[in-house]
């Protein structure tokens, strides 16, 4: 019982994030916004990508993908707005 107790707590950790995790990598980073309905948006794209590491780093603990990946100062950003930001180009045919 105490083993099943246990994992329910470990688990349980893992499960919902961990609110200073948002003020921590803001600090980290030296992130501010405009107003607060950006500072929410920015905080849900950060932890959708937050997961993805958490998800994808599961993976490469049992050997599923052959490398780690981790969270840098455009955890805050979606996907496009990288491509953006880092001047991506799609390939014309």
């Amino acid at each position: 019982m105490k083993i099943v107790l246990l994992l329910f707590v470990v688990t349980s950790c893992y499960a919902f994030p961990n609110p200073d995790d948002w003020e921590s990598y803001k600090v980290q980073f030296s992130k501010s916004y405009s107003d607060p309905s950006e500072d929410q948006m920015r905080k849900e794209i950060f932890l959708r990508n937050k997961n993805f590491v958490e998800e994808h780093n599961k993976k490469h603990e049992v050997g599923l993908v052959t490398y780690s990946v981790g969270l840098n100062n455009f955890s805050d950003m979606t996907e496009d707005e990288l491509k953006q930001h880092l001047g991506y180009r799609r390939p014309t045919s």
